[in-house]
């Protein structure tokens, strides 16, 4: 069985709790099995500060338990947010692409916990590879318009998506998708480890960003359709581009630990046990 060794501070549960990847897996008794894709039945689980994993190679155990990322690398480009969040590492599976654009696509306007876990279970129950995928009919597992919607976006993705590796190539080719926009393409280069440097531009980076004295703004579909970020007229005002250029391939975990710390402290007002107050700029959220 292998064994990864984390970091002080590191939770298995913390660190898939935010990530898409957590869809692929069902919590029994401490342990996460894997419910889908590559390496089905696997299982791992932490003992101290080490996660251990079973029916599973140590490649895929770092990239699922988030250690992978090198801790170094987040320490030195986000040193506050990282000793804020020692809990956090950046689980992604470059293995079941096809599965992540799933619980992306499913994840816009509802209910994380409630609702995309619920039908990614239901869905990768009935079926787990591209073709088997393909067959389905979503509105079995429900009426809303994210299931409905599926169909269509797994057959685009199936067609321009699936096969092509390059990052900005993939982006570019997700953004042709309907309803597809840039945070669902960041979403899915990060959390398949295609490009660990994209960070998906959300309301709790732009809050985060804003409260941090970062200014941007979300980046426009149609001008990252046609530029790569570093070429795009608007990369002086964009928040995307400023996250990758000061943050470089810790970029993804500083926009999941964003989205935790905003869940977290600042959405419910616990400002007095914030371990971020002393860089908190409140008022700068009202420009966000």
């Amino acid at each position: 069985m292998p064994r990864v060794k984390a970091w002080e501070g590191y939770s298995l549960r913390a660190t898939l709790a935010p990530s898409f990847v957590r869809a692929l897996f069902e919590e029994k008794g401490g342990f996460y099995v894997k419910i889908a894709g590559h390496r089905r039945g696997a299982r791992m689980w932490q003992e101290g500060e080490e996660v251990v994993g079973e029916g599973c190679g140590e490649e895929e155990l770092r990239y699922w338990s988030g250690i992978w990322l090198d801790r170094s690398l987040i320490e030195e480009k986000a040193t506050h947010l990282a000793a804020a969040h020692k809990e956090l590492g950046l689980s992604v599976s470059p293995y079941d692409r096809h599965l992540i654009f799933v619980s992306v696509f499913l994840s816009r306007a509802t209910s994380w916990e409630g609702n995309v876990l619920r039908w990614c279970k239901g869905i990768f129950s009935s079926a787990d590879t591209l073709e088997a995928l393909l067959k389905l009919d979503f509105t079995r597992f429900g009426g809303s318009f994210q299931l409905k919607q599926l169909g269509p976006a797994l057959r685009g993705y199936a067609e321009q998506v699936h096969c092509v590796s390059d990052p900005w190539e993939v982006r570019r080719a997700l953004l042709s998708l309907r309803n597809v926009g840039p945070k669902l393409a960041d979403a899915y280069l990060l959390f398949t480890g295609l490009d660990p440097s994209a960070p998906p531009t959300d309301r709790h980076a732009l809050r985060m960003a804003a409260r941090l004295g970062l200014s941007g703004a979300s980046p426009r579909r149609k001008l990252c359709a046609l530029y790569p970020c570093p070429e795009c007229p608007a990369a002086v005002s964009c928040l995307r581009w400023a996250l990758s250029s000061i943050y470089g391939s810790a970029a993804g975990w500083v926009q999941t630990a964003f989205y935790v710390h905003d869940t977290l402290f600042c959405l419910r007002g616990s400002c007095p046990q914030c371990p971020l107050s002393s860089a908190c700029e409140p008022g700068n959220v009202e420009r966000a």
